[in-house]
């Protein structure tokens, strides 16, 4: 139940929220609808950062959204299971792995960012994917931590249509 009074309704807990700013839940939509729309990252990278920040978060709902058609992706419920087990980060591609660390750090902050770290990023992605990683990052965390804090029950708003990616 949430933590705050929302509108009546027979809507989800996150839609009610909101209704109380439709401004702001239109920002929120255009900004995830441009980042999945422009997407240049694989299915599976933003899958791994993605379910590595809900685990973070706590964001129930996130944790247990899929994508639509992630057979087609080479996904199943394992890859989301174990993207917090660091003994199974064998089970990822490079960039799988380098993304479920970059999402890790992300919640953590820049101090977390080493140069090290920032070399095997730039090497492995384009500035580009760096930066969508990281729009992908804040509204993950951001969002999943908003639904979190307020304890928003939902279906998540993450939808990867059948087909993208």
């Amino acid at each position: 139940m949430a933590r705050i009074s929302l509108p009546p309704g027979d809507g989800e807990e996150g839609a009610r929220l909101w209704s109380l700013r439709p401004d702001l839940g239109h920002a929120v939509r255009a900004f995830g609808d441009t980042l999945q729309a422009g997407a240049l990252l694989p299915v599976r990278v933003r899958e791994a950062a993605r379910i590595r920040i809900a685990l973070i978060n706590g964001c129930i709902p996130c944790q247990d959204t899929r994508v639509e058609d992630m057979e087609r992706h080479g996904l199943n419920n394992d890859f989301y299971v174990h993207v917090a087990v660091a003994e199974r980060r064998g089970d990822y591609g490079h960039l799988e792995a380098l993304a479920i660390d970059f999402a890790k750090r992300f919640c953590v902050g820049q101090p977390a960012f080493d140069d090290d770290f920032w070399g095997r990023l730039t090497t492995a992605f384009s500035p580009d994917q760096l930066v969508e990683l990281a729009a992908h990052c804040a509204k993950w965390l951001g969002l999943g931590r908003l639904n979190a804090v307020m304890e928003i029950s939902q279906s998540c708003p993450i939808r990867i249509p059948a087909g993208q990616g």
